[in-house]
């Protein structure tokens, strides 16, 4: 379990070390460079913890249950209850980077759709052979999280 210290930081201190801290990941677009300073900055604990926290988030606004959470993500109901105590009272970070997260899923499933319907109406050719293998070759699977 992460600590903190015991001795307190002054007031100005600490706000100077947040917009240090948030200003940082603000300049980082790469998601590499992104992970790059978190697998730094956080422990293997830490890291998982905050990326549970996370998948439970995007899993609640899909409408997944508890249990089904639960069994995914293998952590307690307490967790999950916490999780969606803050996205329906404040949880503004949650809910402006789930958004994000699913529009991004919606814009490649179109993408998917669009490439398929493209595949059915060509005649069979060596195009649309290799298109077919190229589909396969780069399609992500698909995960319940994804």
């Amino acid at each position: 379990m992460p600590q903190v210290s015991r001795r307190s930081l002054s007031r100005n201190v600490q706000d100077k070390m947040f917009k240090i801290f948030f200003e940082s990941l603000a300049q980082l677009s790469n998601p590499s460079d992104i992970q790059k300073l978190v697998l730094d900055l956080l422990g293997p604990v830490e890291q998982t913890m905050l990326a549970k926290r996370l998948a439970i988030a995007l899993l609640l606004i899909k409408g997944y249950q508890y249990e089904t959470i639960k069994d995914i993500l293998k952590v307690s109901q307490g967790t999950i209850s916490k999780i969606n105590m803050i996205l329906n009272l404040k949880g503004e970070g949650y809910n402006m980077t789930v958004k994000r997260i699913l529009r991004k899923q919606k814009i490649e499933n179109l993408f998917n759709l669009i490439e398929d319907a493209t595949i059915q109406i060509l005649p069979e050719s060596s195009v649309k052979r290799a298109m077919k293998r190229e589909k396969r070759r780069t399609r992500k699977p698909n995960t319940s999280l994804g």
